[in-house]
């Protein structure tokens, strides 16, 4: 296992929720303050959210930063990795923990499991804060399809023996591809690369990362077309941030979220690409700072 990097203030639980699955927490901040959870996307882990962690602990609130099954130092069993099933993970760990009432904040893949752990379990969520990202809500018209050439990136990872040796190359040769193409004005952090492509390389997680993409091709995206979660309503305020070099989830795919959604404001981040949250670090944190404080 790579060796966990050390934060402080930082207490690291391991969840069993069954069936193989063992989900990895960082937890900081007061047992007893309003719960925030931090939702990576990927390939990142909790550590996404190390600049976050400190200053929002110091600021009172009880800072939950699991690793998705198959990423971190959280177990990567043998399933499909539906995302319906990552959602319920995130239930279970509130539960575990006996948090009652959290807030969500989340980026890239983090959005649509955290977002759907919204829609799932209600009663769980008074907010929801994405950074580009996407909910479970897809539209099978024009503008679809004239955007689909963007997500071609995810046909190579999520193919059988080929996805995994993609996502597990010690040398991050198609990441680092990737990046050049959706990253905006300011960089990733080296380090920051070489680490999460280090914790990819665990057993059973490249393979679980392929999983992630394979599934949301072959079964997720027809169910998301049908409308699997269209009668769903959101009656929790709901921001986002969106950074306008991120090629992928462009802001024009968030069209129609309002409909579905009581309370809901964009921010479009000039300069941000796709990983805004290390891109841009301070601004993240204000603007979820002010979130928290709106909605407490």
């Amino acid at each position: 296992m790579v060796a966990m990097p050390a934060l402080d203030g930082v207490e690291h639980r391991y969840i069993e929720l069954g069936d193989g699955v063992t989900i990895h927490v960082a937890d900081a901040g007061p047992a007893h303050g309003p719960a925030v959870m931090l939702v990576h996307g990927f390939p990142q882990n909790w550590w996404e959210w190390h600049e976050l962690i400190g200053p929002l602990a110091a600021d009172g609130y009880r800072v939950l930063c699991p690793d998705l099954r198959g990423a971190g130092w959280s177990s990567a069993p043998p399933s499909r990795y539906l995302k319906n099933d990552m959602a319920d993970d995130l239930a279970a760990v509130l539960d575990r923990l006996g948090v009652a009432t959290v807030k969500l904040a989340a980026h890239d893949w983090g959005g649509p499991v955290a977002f759907t752990m919204m829609l799932r379990h209600p009663e769980k969520v008074s907010g929801f804060f994405g950074m580009n990202t996407s909910a479970p809500w897809t539209k099978p018209n024009l503008k679809l399809l004239r955007n689909v050439w963007r997500f071609w990136y995810q046909i190579p990872i999520a193919l059988p023996v080929i996805g995994p040796r993609v996502v597990g190359d010690p040398k991050a040769r198609f990441y680092r591809m990737l990046a050049s193409w959706v990253g905006g004005d300011y960089l990733v952090p080296e380090a920051d690369v070489r680490f999460y492509i280090e914790c990819m390389r665990q057993p059973g997680h490249a393979l679980a990362g392929s999983r992630w993409y394979r599934t949301f091709l072959s079964t997720e995206l027809l169910r998301w077309l049908r409308g699997e979660y269209n009668d769903a309503r959101v009656e929790v305020p709901v921001r986002w941030l969106s950074g306008t070099k991120d090629p992928v989830l462009t802001v024009d795919l968030l069209d129609g979220y309002a409909d579905r959604i009581s309370d809901f404001e964009v921010e479009i981040v000039e300069g941000a690409g796709h990983w805004i949250v290390e891109e841009r670090p301070e601004l993240v944190l204000d603007r979820l700072r002010a979130f928290l404080r709106a909605e407490s």
